[in-house]
């Protein structure tokens, strides 16, 4: 049974994300070309295409798999651990975002060649680090 379970996947290594995972947006785009003919309403549009897919995922740096987190030290180690995930290697060094896994089969939905946006860390909790990050999936199909 597939499970919310997410994760980046760089050179065969998954990372799971710190839980708990607080939100996950998906944001896609389309590319047309419009045509307006003066004095008529209305418009033509033609070519519509997808675009890359935005991922938007927050999440608080309170647990890594089934580890509590409970010091500060222990959070900037995991939040160390997420900016080592997510940095690529070079610039074609692209990776898997998973969203949901079945531990049973290992079957996963993800989104291939990924590339990460932003990563934005809030450290002024001492008791919970927050993160967000936006990653941009290159092919908008979920596979």
């Amino acid at each position: 049974m597939m499970a919310f379970k997410p994760g980046v996947v760089r050179g065969g290594v998954v990372y799971w994300l710190p839980r708990p995972v607080t939100r996950v947006r998906i944001q896609e785009g389309f590319d047309s070309q419009t045509f307006k003919v003066p004095l008529r309403d209305g418009e033509m549009v033609t070519g519509q295409s997808r675009n890359g897919v935005d991922l938007l995922i927050e999440g608080q740096i309170g647990s890594q798999g089934e580890t509590l987190l409970l010091s500060e030290q222990e959070m900037l180690e995991e939040l160390e651990a997420l900016r080592a995930a997510c940095h690529p290697s070079g610039p074609e060094d692209l990776c898997e975002v998973v969203l949901y896994q079945d531990d049973v089969s290992g079957e996963r939905r993800q989104y291939r060649d990924c590339s990460l946006v932003r990563l934005e860390t809030d450290l002024s909790n001492p008791w919970l680090f927050t993160y967000s990050m936006v990653l941009r999936a290159h092919d908008p199909v979920m596979g």
